[in-house]
Formats: C-alpha cells, sequence, structure tokens
C-alpha cells in the first residue's frame, strides 16, 4: 500500500482491509485447481477499456518506433527510502540498532507461489556507512542513475533518518558520480509493522507528526534543506536552480493554507538566492493540487503510481494483479491524462515493482468470491520482470519524445525499498536485472558485465 493510502487507512484502524494479494492471480483466488493460477486475463479492465500490457504492446501503444529512442540529455532520477540503517529515532521506537531489514528478513510467503522474502543479493548493507555508498554509486553510474532524490525527514524539531544521507553518501569517496536532492517527506511516521488488537484488527500506533502542521516549522526544515545542502556541488539542479521535491502538496496546502504556501515558497526561493543559488526548482513527487501553479511548484510527478493506479483500472476480482498489464495502464493512460489535465509540466514516474506484505500481518481470511479488497487487500503483482521494466521505462522515452514541453526527466521509485518491494537494487529474485533492463533501455553497453565491480 502506497503511503498514503497507509496513513489514511491506519488512521481509522481499517488498515486490515486493505492487505492482501500475491503475485499469481489464481493461488489468491482460492478457488478451484483449473483456475487457481487465474492464467486468463480479462480482455477489458475495471473501465470497461481493452487491456494492453508490456513489454507486449508496446509498439502497438506507441505507433511511431521512433519515439522508443532516448531523449537527448534525458536525466534519470531515483528514490531513496534511507531506513536501512540504525537511527535515532528508530532506537527509541523499537529498540537499539533496528532497521527495517528486520521487517524485510521476517516476510513470509502469504500463498504458493509468493516471492516473499525478498532478500538483497548485496547483502544487509549499513547505509549509514560510506562503504555502502560507494559501492552504490558505482552501481548507480553504471547503470544510468544520474539523481538520487532523498526522502527526507523532519520529525520532533530535528532531522529524522538522515544518518545514511549524512554519514554514508555525502561521505563516500565517490559522491560525486551521482547528484542528489531531497524530498521533504511530509506524512506522519508511524510503527512500521502492526500489532493485532483484541478484536483482531491492526493498530499503528502514531508516533511523530510531520513539519507541516505549521508554518514556522514548514520554514525551520524546509531552510535547513537549502542551507545544509544546496551548495554541495553534487546538488542536483534544473536550469541552474537547485531541486526541491515536496511528497504531498494536498497535506501542506490543507495544514497550511494556499496563501501560506504560496508566501513559503517565496520566502524559500528568496533565501536561496540570499545565499548565492538561483532560486528553487519546486517538485511536486505526488498528490497534485489544482492550485500547483499557484502556489508555486515547477514540476509535477508521482513517486510510485503502479499500486494506486492498479487500484483504478484492474478489476477487483483480480485478487493478484498484474504488473505488465499496470505499467501499460500508468504509461499509456495515467501520464497522458496528467498530461492533459496538469497546469505545470507532469514528469514520468515508473517503478518495476510492488510487495509491501512484509509491513503487514497476513490477513486470516478470503472471501468465496475473490475481491482484492478483502483479500489481500493491498496490491502484489503477478509479472514482475526485467523485460517488463525495460518496456516501462521505453514507454517513459515515448512519452517525454511526444511532449516536448516536459523536461526530459524520469524518475523511479524506488533505488532500495526493499519492504514495499520497489526497488532497483539486486535481489534474490532477478539479482542485477532491474538495474540492467535499465541500462539496456538507456542504451548503456557491457553493464551487465561489470556490476559494481
Amino acid at each position: 500500500m502506497e503511503r498514503r493510502t497507509f496513513i489514511k487507512y491506519a488512521k481509522e484502524g481499517t488498515i486490515a482491509s486493505l492487505l492482501a494479494g500475491s503475485s499469481i492471480r489464481a493461488l489468491a483466488a482460492n478457488t478451484d485447481p483449473e483456475n487457481a493460477l487465474g492464467k486468463a486475463v480479462p480482455e477489458t479492465n475495471a473501465l470497461g477499456d481493452k487491456v494492453y500490457r508490456l513489454p507486449k504492446d508496446l509498439e502497438t501503444l506507441v505507433k511511431n518506433k521512433s519515439l522508443l529512442k532516448k531523449p537527448k540529455d534525458l536525466v534519470v532520477a531515483s528514490y531513496v527510502f534511507p531506513n536501512y540503517h540504525a537511527s535515532a529515532i528508530h532506537d527509541k521506537l523499537y529498540g537499539p540498532g533496528w532497521t527495517e531489514y528486520n521487517l524485510v528478513r521476517n516476510a513470509r510467503s502469504w500463498f504458493d507461489g509468493h516471492e516473499q522474502p525478498r532478500g538483497p543479493l548485496l547483502g544487509e548493507l549499513d547505509e549509514s556507512l560510506p562503504s555502502t555508498w560507494e559501492k552504490y554509486n558505482t552501481i548507480a553510474k553504471q547503470s544510468g542513475i544520474d539523481v538520487y532524490i532523498w526522502d527526507w525527514y523532519w520529525y520532533n524539531g530535528e532531522p529524522a533518518l538522515h544518518e545514511a544521507l549524512e554519514n554514508g553518501f555525502l561521505r563516500s569517496p565517490n559522491a560525486n558520480d551521482v547528484q542528489f536532492a531531497c524530498m521533504w517527506t511530509n506524512h506522519p511516521w508511524y510503527i512500521l509493522y502492526p500489532t493485532e488488537q483484541t478484536d483482531g484488527k491492526p493498530a499503528y500506533p502514531p508516533s511523530y507528526q510531520p513539519p507541516d502542521i505549521n508554518l514556522q516549522e514548514c520554514w525551520r526544515s524546509l531552510s535547513y534543506i537549502i542551507s545544509r545542502y544546496f551548495h554541495q556541488p553534487n546538488y542536483w539542479k534544473i536550469e541552474g536552480k537547485p531541486v526541491l521535491c515536496i511528497w504531498d502538496p494536498n497535506r501542506l496546502e490543507k495544514m497550511i493554507g494556499l496563501q501560506a504556501t504560496v508566501k513559503l515558497f517565496a520566502d524559500l526561493r528568496q533565501y536561496a538566492k540570499t545565499l548565492g543559488h538561483e532560486g528553487i526548482h519546486i517538485h511536486s513527487s505526488g498528490f497534485y493540487t489544482p492550485n500547483s501553479k499557484e502556489a508555486g511548484y515547477d514540476t509535477a510527478g508521482s513517486y510510485n503510481p503502479i499500486d494506486w493506479t492498479t487500484r483504478r483500472f484492474q478489476p477487483k476480482g483480480n485478487a493478484i494483479s498484474d504488473y505488465e498489464v499496470a505499467a501499460a495502464d500508468v504509461a499509456f493512460r495515467l501520464w497522458p491524462e496528467h498530461h492533459k489535465d496538469f497546469e505545470i509540466p507532469y514528469i514520468p514516474a515508473l517503478s518495476p515493482g510492488w510487495d509491501s506484505t512484509p509491513r503487514y500481518i497476513k490477513p486470516k481470511s478470503k472471501p468465496e468470491v475473490p475481491n482484492r479488497d478483502e483479500w489481500p487487500r493491498c496490491v502484489i503483482f503477478d509479472n514482475e520482470s526485467p523485460a517488463a521494466f525495460k518496456a516501462f521505462v521505453q514507454a517513459a522515452f515515448s512519452y517525454l519524445n511526444e511532449h516536448p514541453d516536459v523536461p526530459n526527466i524520469l524518475t523511479i521509485a524506488c533505488f532500495n525499498e526493499w519492504s514495499e518491494g520497489h526497488y532497483l537494487l539486486p535481489d534474490n529474485r532477478f539479482g542485477f536485472g532491474m538495474l540492467d533492463a535499465l541500462a539496456e533501455a538507456l542504451e548503456i553497453e557491457d553493464t551487465a558485465m561489470l556490476h559494481g565491480m
């Protein structure tokens, strides 16, 4: 489940109603053996439209093969979730040294054929160490990743989960091989694994509120990013302006109001100029607000759109969702829709997969008639593969070539988010497959012979 949905249902105490899925549709359905694998994919989606899939239908959907060529001066940015190292905040919430590798390592299969646990092929590397990022930076550069967008947190009046960026990446000897930017991540921080209550419902005790609780805390946290990071030689810039990403523009606007948001962004831009920068390029990383242009955003995107796009387009009767279909829906339904409807340029966002079951208690029963909302109550994909992801990347090329008003940038969620099942780093299913698929799409040769060496 993507984080906004997670938080919504955590507040309502109905998280259990959102968890379910498996990578093989029929086993999840748990019906007769003939239908157990759910091999038959509906010819139409939840809206009654014809179903397409990647990579099979890529050229049909693009129509003009020349659009599949990599755009000139393309920038590939990948989000980084810094939760795989010991941190001060988790030392308080759990115990000394706790990391989310604990959830990844202890994940269990929910049904026959469910590929859990998924482990990091390189081992449970401590992301607060420069040596870890020395390895990761080498892999990223070889695979065509130009930028890390760091999920950046601020709780209780100070940075949180910052140890990977501060102690690891910025101190790595090859940090300048990869640019970076910060995404101000304005959502509450909850206990990541539920507690089952006596009524059978899971509870997620809230722990910390984000900095958008008032204008003063917004300023303190955002000005910290500007003063601490914008001067770094490898900080990402678009047209000379440092990039600042905002996780949830809708929430920010709701919490402090539109006019306060306008003033906040204006003041931040002026502050950046006072420090010698040309201004700020503000990117909306998700949860688009129709007031984006007025508020002062320059571009919009999505963090990981395949989860909620699947809920929108794939029938609920598909207890297990199809990645190949989801990728096609995102690329050829969602992106064009956003380009048409948004007042600011929409940058294509994609992902190699999704499976967040390591964060959930397995639901105890399945409905007689398959219903994704009742079981497994979350999105789990079948048909994730390097080939499908490569086609997804190429579809982003097509979108960018077709829309010259959009900066030649694509974002990928995520580089390392193991516990939600969307990551590029090598794992125990495909090895370096997703990274190699990205490199192939980017026309980078011989990456498969290097793999970080």
